[in-house]
């Protein structure tokens, strides 16, 4: 066992510096290098050494061998370079001009016999040219050339020079040196370059394996493997193409996960990722072979596929989608997907990609503002869409460029016919559009987040009113509807404060109107916050009573201290026994819980002695006067005569 592993040992080191096992690595721009290389260093060597022989007494043939070599040989090797078929030629020529030149040097000596020192190079320009396999058998074929020279051929030239055979000697154990060493300079340079190959080979596969990665990223969803807007839109366009060429429709559907970044705090990163996995493997059943799937955003997807005209009616979609709901599990739990869709339809819609995904989801945003679980896309919707929230930045414009404007609308008391105070108005004139109606910007505020900046001027505008009319001894006073957003507002009572110190106001003349809706987002906190308005002296109001849900409740619960009918019920009021009974028992119960009642909408004589034979306290509406700028209210206050209470709202 021993002996067979030293001798595997030895054949591994003979194969190794033999160079068997290395693999030819110079290709054909490095084999040219090499030769021009060698060339271009030969040329320049040589045609030194030439002309320093020449001129040197006893030196011509060899300087004239040196010269002819270079340029019958070297130079002609160079120029065949530039012909790939040729470049194994010109190697050759190149090994020749080797060989012709030191053979002259050894044959002619050089001075003084210098010239066995350059034969040293020969086999290092074999190996540097042939390689570490071939390199060997030039080298070999050299080194055997000469010997058989020194101990054959040269004792029949008298014109060679006369190398003492201990030199002889010396210098061809020496060359046999220098072959091994050439050889294993070259080994180390072969196994060099095979590594650095193997290295620029892994890291170009890993750079391909990357860019691969990369652009499928660029055209898919990391999570889901999707497609995404990128390939979603390339993939739209075809389609788009093959439908019209088969006189089809092509139907995109906008999906949107709801509750996604709730679920995803529950579950948490993984967990969430796990259900957009379930979800996205759920949706590509239900496209099934007929429709193409991609993921636009976190909680968004997109399905798009051919479709007759009757698929697109409403009636066989919502079908559809009944038919197509589902739950998924996860962590133990079953999540029931909920999805709000946006449908736009090709060509029917658009006639670009681009557009078409836009409209589909405007769809789904319109869908989700009307609280609907899909809708089909509608011009008209959108235009809608497009304007509410464009209101937002010329809204807060408006603010600050003070374009909008308080108008006040009287408030009879309906025995007396005095006026008891008025109802204020938000007026919005945009300098382009003209007047913009509260049930426009207001839903915008509320939105957007300028409602309290809105409440803050319009508490300001009011209450600086209210002052004024009291420094003109008119008994009227202001009241300032909330909305559900201001309710929520922990700064409210600090607004309500800065502008009552302002004006050095008390707050017992002030009446503060809340909709039933107030109560629908956070019953405690709202109930919480009527009541510190309360404790504070304000005086409270339900404004639009009879349109929400639990008008009873809030009745006996909350500290108010009127009732306002809302104007649908008063307007058609001798046309509609129904609202006739609704308004008559509202002013009963609100005169049981010892309360106010105000009636808007009135626009009558018949109306206004209708309601105050039932014994409604106050009325308000186009019966008396429409809303009108502050200068006209007071002027028109002071002509009718006062008694005690104004109303304030911007909705």
């Amino acid at each position: 066992m021993v002996l067979t592993h030293k001798l595997k040992r030895i054949v591994d080191i003979l194969v190794d510096v033999l160079g068997l096992r290395l693999k030819d690595l110079a290709g054909l721009k490095e084999r040219v290098h090499h030769v021009r290389a060698v060339a271009i260093i030969g040329t320049g060597v040589g045609l030194m050494f030439a002309g320093f022989n020449i001129f040197t007494e006893g030196m011509l043939v060899l300087g004239l061998t040196e010269l002819a070599a270079v340029v019958f040989l070297l130079i002609p090797a160079a120029l065949f370079a530039n012909h790939p078929d040729r470049i194994g030629v010109a190697e050759e020529m190149v090994l020749l001009t080797t060989v012709v030149i030191m053979g002259a040097l050894i044959i002619f000596g050089g001075v003084n016999g210098t010239g066995l020192f350059w034969v040293y190079t020969a086999p290092f320009l074999a190996f540097f040219l042939k390689g570490q396999r071939q390199g060997w058998w030039h080298s070999l074929a050299f080194l055997g050339l000469v010997i058989g020279y020194f101990f054959g051929i040269k004792p029949l030239l008298n014109f060679a020079f006369q190398h003492q055979d201990t030199v002889a000697i010396h210098f061809l154990l020496s060359l046999a040196f220098y072959t091994i060493v050439a050889a294993a300079f070259n080994q180390l340079r072969s196994r060099f370059e095979q590594k650095l190959q193997r290295r620029v080979d892994e890291k170009t596969a890993d750079a391909q394996a990357l860019l691969r990665q990369l652009q499928f990223l660029a055209t898919h969803d990391s999570l889901t493997k999707l497609p995404n807007r990128v390939l979603l839109l390339e993939t739209l366009k075809s389609e788009m193409a093959a439908v019209q060429a088969a006189g089809q429709q092509l139907l995109v559907c906008n999906l949107r996960l709801e509750r996604l970044f709730e679920m995803g705090n529950v579950l948490g990163p993984e967990g969430s990722d796990n259900l957009v996995s379930a979800v996205s493997a759920r949706l590509a059943e239900i496209s099934g072979g007929r429709g193409n799937l991609a993921r636009t955003r976190r909680d968004e997807f997109v399905i798009f596929y051919r479709a007759e005209q009757t698929a697109c009616k409403p009636e066989i979609l919502r079908q559809f989608i009944g038919e197509h709901q589902f739950s998924v599990e996860e962590q133990g739990d079953t999540l029931f997907v909920e999805f709000t869709l946006g449908l736009a339809i090709y060509p029917s819609h658009t006639q670009d990609a681009q557009s078409l995904l836009n409209k589909a989801e405007q769809a789904m945003l319109q869908a989700r503002k009307n609280g609907q679980q899909w809708t089909i896309y509608d011009e008209l919707q959108e235009q809608l869409f497009v304007h509410h929230h464009l209101l937002f930045g010329r809204l807060r414009e408006a603010l600050l460029l003070q374009h909008l404007q308080v108008y006040y609308q009287p408030q009879i008391d309906l025995k007396t016919g005095e006026i008891l105070g008025a109802e204020a108005l938000a007026r919005w004139h945009d300098p382009v559009s003209g007047m913009i109606p509260p049930i426009e910007f207001i839903p915008v505020a509320e939105e957007s987040g300028l409602i309290r900046p809105l409440t803050t001027w319009l508490v300001g505008e009011c209450m600086r009113e209210y002052a004024r009319w009291l420094r003109e001894d008119l008994q009227l006073n202001v009241s300032i509807n909330l909305s559900a957003r201001n309710l929520l507002d922990a700064d409210l009572m600090n607004i309500l404060h800065a502008a009552l110190k302002e004006n050095a106001l008390s707050p017992d003349g002030i009446t503060l109107e809340i909709t039933e809706s107030c109560f629908m987002t956070s019953p405690e906190r709202a109930m919480e916050a009527i009541q510190r308005i309360h404790d504070a002296g304000f005086k409270l109001s339900i404004d639009d009573f009879g349109t929400g849900y639990s008008s009873l409740s809030y009745l006996k619960n909350l500290p108010i201290d009127e009732l306002k009918i809302d104007q649908g019920f008063v307007r058609k009021l001798l046309e509609s026994p129904g609202d006739q009974a609704i308004v008559s028992s509202t002013i009963e119960l609100a005169h049981n819980f010892k309360l106010s009642v105000v009636a808007e909408g009135i626009e009558d004589e018949l109306t206004a002695h209708w309601l105050q034979e039932r014994g409604c306290d106050v009325g308000q509406g186009y019966c008396y006067a429409r809303p009108m700028p502050a200068d006209d209210f007071l002027a028109f206050a002071k002509a009718r005569g006062t008694g005690a209470a104004i109303q304030t709202e911007y909705a």
